[in-house]
């Protein structure tokens, strides 16, 4: 009996040394309340250093990281030590267990993401990094089941600012490809804001005839399109109430030499229905092939009709005539081409 009494007061006395607060972090406790944040820190990593923390720790020890980073963020939006605090208060985040608390975190890093994203002259990732701060204080709320729409009223600030400003620049491109590319730079941040949506809409429209590849005249390479297998364009077009019909050429990027069959070819509305397409006539793809006279020959690139389906090889070309007849209603949003070996879609616009 004296045994299992002297186990229930060692169990009881680890719980009650786990809860209570060691000299450094109550130190780091009134540094935070004073807003010497970076002080703060010093006195936690300190308590944590000696393994004398609190159930409090890291909800507090999280709030100093992103507090400083706040304070950081105000004098210098693109400063190297935000990228490091934020790394710290993300490794602690899940740990974060108050509600309160994450509330004022999420706040801090959210104002940090806006600081970052309305910096100017702020490069490509340093305005990714600050929406993912946003992000970041948008799932620890959701977690614990906090108000998000503070946060969430952040990153809709955040993302005005930021196409309000990048969206001017990216229109002034006379270069059709380059002003998609640009646009498409843009949606990493912001897929939902109206007037991006709107150029991008008409920017579509215009692209239809181009394969959009990625050059070295491409800024902003966004990888929204450099993940798919297949490029595709289309030279011709014509769209009406219940039917498209056009000639549609591919670009394989996938590595792989490989068939094309027109019957996987589908098109796909605005509110995600979806159609096949019938093939046209005859296709053609290109293939090498040995010219001239005997010790004389050459290899050049020349277009082989097919009927039914196309050998597709890599970095070539293949055409197909295509159509699609849907209901009355059925507005398209893209067509998209998928086998064993990559996917491809090309945005129509509308």
């Amino acid at each position: 009996m004296k045994t299992k009494q002297l186990i229930v007061l060692m169990a009881a006395s680890a719980l009650l040394l786990a809860g209570c607060k060691g000299a450094n972090e109550k130190r780091g406790d009134s540094y935070l309340e004073e807003g010497r944040y970076q002080n703060a820190i010093n006195s936690y990593l300190t308590a944590k250093e000696k393994g004398k923390m609190s159930d409090e720790f890291y909800d507090n020890f999280t709030l100093a990281l992103a507090k400083r980073a706040e304070m950081e963020s105000k004098k210098d939006p693109q400063s190297d030590l935000i990228h490091g605090l934020f790394e710290q208060a993300l490794q602690n985040i899940g740990k974060v267990q108050n509600v309160e608390t994450a509330a004022q975190i999420g706040e801090a890093l959210s104002a940090v993401g806006l600081n970052q994203a309305s910096a100017e002259g702020a490069d490509l990732g340093t305005i990714i990094d600050g929406f993912a701060k946003i992000d970041s204080s948008i799932s620890l709320l959701t977690r614990l089941g906090g108000d998000v729409s503070k946060v969430k009223a952040f990153r809709t600030q955040a993302e005005n600012v930021y196409v309000s400003k990048a969206l001017p620049e990216a229109l002034e491109e006379d270069d059709p490809v380059v002003k998609e590319y640009n646009l498409l730079a843009i949606e990493l941040i912001a897929p939902n804001n109206a007037d991006l949506k709107a150029a991008h809409n008409k920017s579509r429209i215009v692209t239809r005839p181009y394969f959009l590849i990625f050059g070295e005249n491409i800024p902003n390479k966004s990888p929204l399109v450099d993940k798919w297998g297949y490029i595709m364009a289309f030279p011709s077009i014509s769209i009406s109430a219940t039917s498209l019909t056009g000639e549609l050429q591919f670009w394989a990027s996938t590595g792989n030499n490989t068939e094309l069959d027109p019957s996987k070819i589908k098109l796909v509305s605005t509110t995600g229905e979806e159609v096949f397409a019938k093939m046209v006539g005859k296709g053609w793809c290109e293939a090498e092939v040995i010219v001239g006279k005997k010790g004389q020959e050459k290899i050049e690139k020349k277009q082989k009709p097919f009927t039914g389906k196309g050998k597709l090889m890599n970095e070539f070309q293949c055409s197909v005539n295509v159509m699609f007849n849907y209901a009355n209603g059925f507005v398209p949003d893209y067509v998209e081409y998928k086998d064993e070996f990559g996917v491809g879609r090309k945005y129509l616009g509308q």
